[in-house]
């Protein structure tokens, strides 16, 4: 069992180990693609801070004892608990896309969403954010505002919008979330 893994199996219990284990999920800066020594590191620091550290050696004494154990394939908080360091990856993989809806004028979009119509839900791109994707906003469809500057686009036809846009005003779309929105985009395209 790795500590992330540990970690996400604690997330259920109502202790002081689970609130712990609730705030590092939260936790925008957590680590997750570090070695374990690097997790515990960050771990030790963030909780001396925030006077949880003696929670946190109590975490890391349990996985210590449990370490050696294979995790069994459906435990599923370990399997489908999400850090939030891995939310964009997740919904990258698991989101399904129909249409997408673009705000803004033919010479400058500024928001993105990419609808799943059977769920009704979509996942806004605030695309001259420079906001972490792993923030990214899962809405209603119904609270999509459809004024005039928003246009539903079937998804090969919103690429080439966004892709063609010249963005004639002084601020950009942030490039690498722009890249990732149109790679995203273009794995939905069946």
């Amino acid at each position: 069992m790795t500590l992330i893994e540990f970690i996400k199996s604690q997330v259920s219990k109502d202790t002081p180990m689970g609130d712990l284990v609730n705030d590092i999920l939260g936790d925008k800066g957590f680590p997750v693609a570090k070695t374990e020594e690097e997790i515990i590191s960050y771990l030790n620091f963030v909780t001396s801070r925030g006077g949880t550290n003696n929670t946190l050696k109590k975490l890391l004494r349990s996985y210590r004892k449990v370490k050696p154990i294979v995790v069994k394939m459906d435990d599923l908080d370990t399997n489908y608990t999400i850090l939030r360091t891995e939310n964009w990856q997740y919904l990258k993989s698991s989101f399904p896309v129909d249409y997408v809806f673009l705000t803004g004028a033919s010479n400058d979009y500024y928001k993105v969403y990419a609808v799943d119509s059977l769920s009704n839900k979509a996942l806004f791109f605030d695309i001259k954010s420079d906001r972490n994707l792993n923030d990214i906003r899962i809405l209603d469809e119904g609270g999509i505002n459809k004024g005039n500057l928003t246009k539903k686009h079937e998804l090969k036809e919103a690429i080439l919008l966004l892709e063609r846009c010249p963005y004639e005003t002084p601020i950009m779309p942030n490039a690498d979330n722009f890249k990732e929105l149109i790679d995203f985009l273009k794995t939905k395209i069946k």
